[in-house]
């Protein structure tokens, strides 16, 4: 059954992050397969470094990404600078959610499952899709 590892940032354990994904207090790892199904995996703490200046340094995004090397994907709520990085150099798929709520959020990434999974797919297979998905309430 194909599934996609995604890494949600979050302060609260409950709503996405309304931020920059590194901005996050934790990470939350959820296993998301084909049949709709989802399984919460850990929640892990972000250790990395605090910026100083403006958002975007390398030091941040490698120390994040050190933090989820097994995730797919990544969601936040808002666009950074580190994104674009990503997705230009990453075989992490950023996502961005206009949704809060993680449950409802995970059943409109399900309604998109195989758009995702392509996406994922093709970094799997060392690509880089350019493509960053927004996901917003239908």
């Amino acid at each position: 059954m194909r599934k996609i590892r995604i890494a949600i940032g979050s302060d609260d354990g409950k709503n996405i992050i309304d931020d920059h994904f590194g901005e996050s207090k934790s990470f939350l790892i959820f296993d998301v397969f084909e049949d709709g199904e989802h399984k919460f995996v850990e929640e892990r703490e972000n250790l990395s470094p605090e910026e100083e200046g403006k958002h975007g340094s390398d030091k941040k995004r490698g120390s994040v990404l050190s933090i989820l090397g097994d995730c797919d994907a990544i969601v936040a709520g808002k666009m950074s600078p580190n994104f674009l990085k990503i997705r230009d150099s990453s075989k992490v798929q950023p996502i961005i959610s206009k949704i809060d709520d993680i449950n409802s959020f995970m059943r409109e990434f399900f309604r998109n499952f195989d758009d995702f999974f392509i996406l994922v797919e093709k970094r799997r297979n060392g690509e880089y899709p350019q493509k960053i998905p927004v996901i917003e309430s239908l």
